[in-house]
């Protein structure tokens, strides 16, 4: 119930400035969304700011509500940790491989969750894509969901570039599926990593030229995509 609120306060908030014009944010490839009925998704996009939760929350269909992992030290206060836990936000260690969120997160997406992931595993202050974690490609192999990768543009200038007209837009490419492997060993590693380098390919690829980063030679379609 506390989830459903936030998010209807929040859906209704942004969507008046967004009818008097004072936020211009918009959404492309609603389309290439799985249909909700499909049960768990993960949605995996660039990271740059603060703002990309609230963009992705709002941008997507009420429907597709999302959790997401959260750095740890958000949940020490303990009205925000209350408030967080309620929005099925996870709490992970930085810097570690954290088995328990990723277990939480696994769980979430056999129960149906639509998880919100950076693949980056933190915000680029630069705002260029930097290189990605495997994070998400691991979980989608363990799971058998989708991963629709998707890249928000114009939230590098904050809340203050939105207040200021900036456009943010978010981008959703097309779902695909990652085929578990039964190699072991130096065999898998390989393909987690290549599975890696092509999500962030295509997420490079729906944004513009001067934010690609790390995949600034990012092709037109990558390798293991539809």
């Amino acid at each position: 119930m506390v989830r459903y609120l936030v998010y209807r306060f929040l859906y209704v908030s942004i969507d008046l400035m967004m009818k008097l014009r004072w936020w211009r944010w918009r959404v492309e490839g609603l389309e290439n969304l799985p249909p909700r009925s499909i049960g768990g998704m993960i949605i995996a996009v660039n990271h740059v700011h603060w703002l990309d939760i609230l963009a992705v929350g709002r941008l997507l269909p009420f429907s597709y509500r999302v959790a997401w992992l959260g750095k740890s030290e958000l949940f020490r206060n303990p009205v925000q940790r209350w408030l967080l836990q309620n929005m099925h936000v996870i709490p992970v260690d930085r810097g570690k491989r954290d088995m328990a969120a990723l277990q939480a997160a696994e769980e979430g997406l056999r129960r149906g969750e639509v998880l919100l992931i950076f693949p980056e595993g933190t915000r680029s202050k630069t705002g260029m894509l930097q290189k990605g974690r495997s994070g998400a490609v691991r979980l989608a192999m363990r799971t058998g969901v989708p991963i629709i990768p998707a890249a928000l543009i114009g939230t590098h200038h904050g809340i203050g570039g939105t207040l200021r007209g900036q456009e943010v837009v978010l981008r959703i490419g097309t779902p695909y599926y990652i085929k578990a492997r039964p190699d072991t060993g130096n065999h898998r590693a390989e393909y987690v990593s290549s599975a890696t380098t092509d999500l962030m390919m295509q997420i490079a690829a729906m944004l513009p030229e001067g934010f690609r980063g790390h995949y600034r030679t990012a092709l037109p379609q990558a390798r293991l995509g539809p």
